[in-house]
């Protein structure tokens, strides 16, 4: 049997862990281009989860789910159009099976011809 607080320090353990690759790939003319986001979600077991895409100009409203077969780490990816010139930020938010986020990712889109 584990000492109580080695039991604890096991449960506490992230199961989940999303990362955002950066820099953005950025590509396009400015009428629009894509902002590309790539990045991994590792999870310690199977089963469904589920993730959004925070970005600076609105919340979270799509939710998306991978179902992992065993532990392990899949790919994930994200395009967002910009009009023209923009800065902004993403962060690559799980929602289940545990509460997670990545790092914050900030971009630039610089004016056209620049």
């Amino acid at each position: 049997m584990l000492p109580l607080v080695f039991a604890a320090t096991l449960a506490a353990a992230p199961a989940i862990k999303p990362v955002l690759h950066y820099p953005p790939k950025i590509t396009g003319n400015c009428h629009p281009a894509r902002v590309h986001f790539t990045g991994t979600i590792e999870s310690g077991t199977a089963g469904p989860v589920k993730y959004a895409w925070a970005r600076s100009d609105k919340p979270s409203t799509a939710t998306f789910t991978l179902t992992f077969e065993k532990p392990g780490t899949l790919p994930v990816t994200y395009d967002w159009l910009m009009p023209g010139p923009n800065d902004g930020w993403v962060v690559l938010h799980v929602i289940s099976p545990e509460d997670a986020h990545s790092e914050k990712v900030i971009f630039h889109v610089p004016p056209c011809g620049k």
